[in-house]
């Protein structure tokens, strides 16, 4: 039986594996062990070695984990592996490696180290901004590349939806976004509002560079997201008479906290949020202008 095709029936039919390498060549071999987990939605071979009884764990993707399970067995006199529901006995003989069946009542399952969370938008649900800004694909499947900001976006939403307790949202909601910039979390604010409270508001966002706020409103456009508009203005140059109840920023810092704290007063904000991003983590600040 062939070794190679045996990991091969694993990886291409997406069969969870598990594996146990004996009999090291070196003196200083270590015992390793390996499984197929689930991270990010995408699965994984988790290598797990120990040394001086402490395990250390090494997370592959699936597209590397043939090179790594060949590579070990070069090492390993003896290995135990399940692909599925099916069990083998891999021997190493002075390089000549041979696979034999084995009997198990054993089935391998691919374990999931993704922390199940409740989102206020899930992984499966179809967003249209979220689609057309390609974070997520047409059936709701969320790209890795973006998984990162899928969560930014349900971190910032659910700061956001503690934040409307505070206000009186029997009435439509006065919205300034200052510097959106790519309006990820603007339109995630518009789509929550819009399909999730179904509240009447409107959003206007600002930013300083003028082909951003053109593309913006292109995308608004295309969405059919009626109720916001961007327009390329200073945050202290903006003197429209009427009153927002809601002031956005994301990474106002030094000098720009200052002057949006200050329009916020003068537009008679009940609330100025201001939503920060610093290595994965988030913190918010909420302050009641009344």
């Amino acid at each position: 039986m062939n070794f190679e095709s045996i990991i091969d029936e694993g990886i291409n039919n997406n069969k969870a594996m598990q594996g146990s390498f004996s009999g090291p060549l070196n003196k200083d071999g270590s015992k390793i062990k390996f499984k197929t987990i689930i991270m990010k939605g995408e699965e994984h071979l988790q290598i797990e070695k120990f040394i001086d009884k402490k395990a250390f764990h090494e997370n592959i993707a699936m597209n590397k984990a043939k090179e790594k399970i060949i590579a070990l067995m070069n090492d390993y006199k003896q290995l135990f592996i399940t692909v599925g529901s099916e069990s083998y006995q891999v021997f190493n003989n002075k390089g000549k490696i041979k696979a034999l069946s084995a009997k198990t009542d054993k089935k391998a399952k691919a374990l999931s180290h993704d922390k199940k969370k409740n989102y206020i938008i899930n992984e499966g649900d179809k967003v249209d901004f979220l689609i057309y800004l390609k974070v997520m694909s047409e059936d709701g499947k969320v790209y890795n590349s973006y998984y990162d900001k899928f969560k930014q976006i349900n971190k910032y939403l659910e700061i956001f939806d503690k934040a409307l307790d505070k206000i009186d949202t029997s009435k439509k909601i006065r919205i300034l976004d200052f510097g959106c910039g790519k309006a990820y979390l603007t339109f995630a604010v518009y789509y929550y509002l819009k399909n999730i409270r179904k509240l009447d508001f409107y959003i206007e966002g600002l930013d300083l560079k003028a082909d951003v706020v053109r593309d913006l409103n292109k995308i608004k456009d295309a969405l059919h997201y009626d109720e916001i508009n961007f327009v390329c203005k200073d945050i202290k140059d903006y003197d429209k008479k009427d009153n927002i109840d809601i002031m956005l920023t994301l990474h106002a810092c030094d000098i720009a906290t200052d002057i949006a704290l200050k329009k916020a007063v003068e537009l008679n904000a009940s609330l100025y949020y201001r939503f920060r991003v610093a290595k994965k983590s988030f913190s918010q600040r909420l302050n009641l202008m009344n």
